[in-house]
C-alpha cells in the first residue's frame, strides 16, 4: 500500500503494511483495478440484452440532436442515473456539474465528516453488477482483511470511488456548467441555459433530470442577523472554509446536527485556539429514524403509499432532529480546545472590527469567525433556475391539507411529485411539459421517502426514476414506433422468399 492509500485509511493502518490478502486465494475475485476494469466489461456484457439503443431522435432548433436527457448534478445520485439510463440502452445523455472534477457533491468540498455516515455495507452505485460495488472497489485495492476490519469507509476513499465509478463506466460528464434556466420549446423539447467558462449556452433534451442533492430545491438557512455581517466574518457549513487559516483563531459554530460538530471538529483539529459549538438543544436525540429505515420494504416502497401516510410518516421523521453519529460525538470530545455550548441559542450578532460579538443566552462571545450548521430551506421560489416556473410546480399545500395538529409549513412547501419523481402541475393543463422534469433531489422527500437522499436510496430510487423516464421516451413516440414496425415488417428483412 502506498502512504497515500494508508493516509485514506485511518480505521485499519495496522493491516495496510501485513497480511490483507483474501481468506481464500482460488476465490474468483480482482486483485488489482486493472483485473476489477475487466470483469466490470464482463459482468456488463453478459447482463446487456437488449443490446439496442431505441429512443427515436428529436432535432434541435440548432439543427443538432436534442439530448435524450440531461441530468443536472454530477455526485453519486447523477452518476448512478446516467448508469442506470446507458444499462436501458438510453445513450444520448450528458451530466452537468458546475464544480470542477473531484468537487462533484459534498465530499471533497463541504462534507467534513473523516467517514460515510453509511455503514459500509450500504450499496447501490452498482445497479446489481458486483464488480461496479464499493466493495469490489475496496478488495482489489486493500484485501478482504482490510474491508473485514473498517467499520465506515473514509469519505476520501468515496470520492476516489466515484471517481472510478465515473471513469471505468464512461460517463458523460461536463464540469463547470451550472444551469441558469431551462423552460419549455415549441417542438417539444426542454431548453436548458448553461452557463459555461466561454459563456451561455442553449442546450435541448427530451427529459431534465434534477440530481442536485441536499440544496436542490432550496438554499441554505442564513440567520438574519448573521447575514447582516461583512461575509469575511461568517460562513454557512456548505461554504468553502479555508480551516488552516483559522490556527489560532477563535471560531463559534451553531447547529445541533451533525455537519455542525463536523465543522467544528475541522477547526479544531485545525488549531485554531478556541472552538465554542452552540446548540439550543440540551439533550440531543440518539434516535435515528433514518437508521430505523434501513429495510427494503419502507426504501423501495415509501412512495406507494397514501398521500396521508406519507406526510404522517415525514412530519413524524422530522420531528426527531437526530443527533450526530457517535463517532462524531468522540471526535468532538476529544479535542480539548473545543467547547459544547448545550441548550444555548444566538440572539443577535454584530461587527466589532474583524471581530464578531454574539449575543447568546448564555452571555456575550466574540469571536474571529462564525460558522452556521443551520440547515437549509425548501423552497424553490428560492432557486433562480426554478423560479420562473415555481408558480406552476404542484406542491404538497396544494395536495394535501393535514389535520390542525399535523401541520407543517415547511414540510407543505416541498414539490409534490408523480410516482416516478416527476414534477406536477399545479393546475391541470397549464404546464403539461413539467412532467419532462424529474426531481432526484432532497426535496423529493415528502412525496418519494429516501430514495433520493443517500446511499441508501439510491439502489431503490434510481430504478424507479429510470423507470420513469423510459416510460414517458417510449410512450410519446408510440405511433412512431409502430410505423416504423409496419416498415419493418414490409421490408424484405421478414419477407419470405
Amino acid at each position: 500500500m502506498t502512504a497515500e492509500h494508508a493516509a485514506f485509511m485511518p480505521d485499519v493502518p495496522s493491516l495496510l503494511a501485513g497480511d490483507d490478502t483474501l481468506t481464500d486465494p482460488e476465490l474468483p475475485v480482482a486483485r488489482s483495478l486493472a483485473q476489477l476494469e475487466a470483469m466490470v466489461k464482463r459482468e456488463l456484457d453478459l447482463v446487456r440484452y437488449p443490446i439496442k439503443s431505441w429512443v427515436l431522435p428529436k432535432i434541435a432548433p440548432d439543427g443538432s440532436r436534442a439530448f435524450d436527457v440531461v441530468i443536472v448534478g454530477g455526485g453519486q445520485s447523477g452518476l448512478a442515473t446516467a448508469f442506470g439510463l446507458k444499462r436501458e440502452r438510453v445513450d444520448h445523455i450528458l451530466l452537468l456539474d458546475e464544480n470542477p472534477p473531484g468537487q462533484e457533491g459534498p465530499w471533497g468540498t463541504y462534507g467534513r465528516m473523516r467517514t460515510l455516515r453509511s455503514e459500509k455495507y450500504v450499496g447501490g452505485m452498482d445497479l446489481g453488477i458486483p464488480s461496479l460495488s464499493i466493495r469490489a472497489w475496496f478488495e482489489a485495492q486493500y484485501g478482504f482483511r482490510a474491508w473485514e476490519a473498517m467499520a465506515k469507509l473514509p469519505k476520501q476513499l468515496w470520492a476516489r470511488y466515484l471517481a472510478w465509478y465515473r471513469r471505468v463506466l464512461d460517463l458523460p460528464v461536463r464540469n463547470a456548467a451550472r444551469l441558469a434556466g431551462f423552460r419549455p420549446d415549441a417542438n417539444g423539447l426542454i431548453a436548458l441555459d448553461v452557463a459555461t467558462p466561454d459563456g451561455m449556452q442553449t442546450l435541448w433534451c427530451r427529459k431534465l433530470v434534477f440530481a442536485t442533492g441536499i440544496e436542490g430545491n432550496g438554499t441554505r438557512n442564513i440567520l438574519p442577523f448573521i447575514a447582516a455581517l461583512p461575509r469575511h466574518l461568517w460562513a454557512h457549513t456548505h461554504d468553502t472554509v479555508d480551516f488552516a487559516k483559522l490556527a489560532g483563531k477563535r471560531v463559534g459554530v451553531i447547529g445541533g446536527a451533525a455537519s455542525a460538530f463536523d465543522n467544528a471538529a475541522s477547526a479544531a483539529e485545525a488549531g485554531a485556539a478556541e472552538v465554542h459549538l452552540f446548540h439550543r438543544r440540551a439533550e440531543l436525540n440518539p434516535a435515528n429514524p433514518v437508521a430505523w429505515g434501513q429495510f427494503n420494504g419502507f426504501l423501495a416502497h415509501f412512495a406507494d403509499l397514501p398521500i396521508e401516510v406519507r406526510w404522517r410518516f415525514t412530519n413524524h421523521i422530522h420531528s426527531f432532529k437526530p443527533a450526530p453519529p457517535a463517532e462524531t460525538f468522540d471526535r468532538v470530545a476529544s479535542l480539548p480546545n473545543l467547547t459544547r455550548h448545550a441548550g444555548v441559542s444566538w440572539t443577535d450578532a454584530r461587527a466589532a472590527g474583524d471581530e464578531v460579538v454574539i449575543e447568546a443566552t448564555d452571555g456575550t462571545h466574540r469571536f474571529d469567525l462564525v460558522i452556521l450548521g443551520t440547515g437549509y430551506i425548501l423552497d424553490v421560489t428560492l432557486r433562480d433556475e426554478m423560479r420562473p416556473h415555481a408558480d406552476l410546480i404542484a406542491l404538497w399545500r396544494d395536495a394535501y391539507t393535514p389535520p390542525e395538529h399535523e401541520q407543517n409549513p415547511n414540510l407543505a412547501r416541498a414539490p409534490y411529485l408523480g410516482s416516478h419523481f416527476e414534477f406536477q402541475e399545479k393546475r391541470p393543463g397549464e404546464a403539461p411539459w413539467l412532467r419532462s422534469v424529474f426531481n432526484f433531489s432532497r426535496g423529493a422527500q415528502l412525496s418519494m421517502g429516501t430514495m433520493a437522499i443517500g446511499l441508501s436510496g439510491i439502489k431503490f430510487g434510481v430504478p424507479r426514476l429510470v423507470h420513469g423516464v423510459c416510460r414517458q421516451l417510449f410512450v410519446e413516440d408510440a405511433d412512431l414506433f409502430q410505423d416504423g414496425m409496419k416498415v419493418w415488417q414490409a421490408s424484405d428483412a421478414v419477407t419470405e422468399k
